[in-house]
């Protein structure tokens, strides 16, 4: 049998993200081989369904320096949005990432370039999947990735997104996925818990994408996964 092609998941760093908004990829971390064959509790069976995978973080500057996030954190950078490991590939050309996962930056401060602006649409346009955390929403509306789309975000943001995007179709849920888009939200403060939707997000991503023991085992460890999209229910 012939090895199973590795999936390549670039983690787009604008600004400076919500340290949470990033967490959501450490659940496609738990599927990887890399970590699945550390848990001697597993039986064999699951080891061998693990996703060979490959994480690139991602950000305009490149790898000279780190990435400041929230809570005083640093992140080593792999590649810069312009190389060629990870930069959109040309039509025809097989695509550089698999899956482009974008946490939010601060909306106040988020200054859409058209570099950032390609780097987004192209990748999209190529079939990647682009799955977009809380404000993250902000950087894939203005790369026009989310026009004709169900979408959703930040739920005190609505009426902004709607203002700046009005040609996507905005829905008011945990998380959405339509064709290639993915998107996730965040309820109102202090009504309930709203910055963990984007795990909820990959972990419906996961199931769909690789259904069956593995990504169930993993989701159960991580506890995350349980809630259905829409707000007002637990489950």
């Amino acid at each position: 049998m012939a090895p199973q092609a590795a999936i390549r998941i670039g983690v787009l760093l604008v600004d400076t993200p919500q340290l949470l908004d990033l967490s959501p990829i450490d659940l496609f971390g738990m599927l990887s081989q890399s970590y699945v064959t550390t848990l001697p509790f597993l039986p064999t069976p699951l080891k061998a369904s693990a996703v060979p995978m490959e994480i690139l973080y991602i950000n305009r500057a490149g790898p000279d320096k780190l990435q400041d996030c929230t809570a005083n954190v640093g992140l080593r950078i792999d590649a810069s949005i312009s190389d060629k490991i990870c930069a959109p590939a040309k039509q025809g050309a097989e695509k550089t990432l698999d899956i482009l996962l974008i946490p939010g930056p601060n909306p106040s401060e988020y200054k859409p370039t058209d570099a950032l602006n390609g780097f987004i649409k192209g990748h999209f346009a190529n079939g990647t999947d682009v799955l977009s955390v809380c404000t993250g929403i902000y950087p894939s509306g203005h790369a026009d990735v989310v026009k004709g789309k169900r979408a959703t975000g930040p739920r005190e943001m609505v009426p902004d997104l709607k203002k700046k995007f009005p040609e996507a179709i905005w829905e008011d849920k945990r998380w959405t996925s339509d064709g290639n888009l993915w998107t996730s939200g965040k309820s109102l403060i202090f009504i309930q818990r709203g910055f963990t939707n984007g795990q909820d997000m990959a972990a419906a991503y996961i199931r769909e994408k690789w259904p069956g023991p593995l990504a169930e085992t993993m989701m159960a460890m991580a506890d995350v996964g349980e809630r259905v999209p829409e707000y007002g229910s637990s489950k």
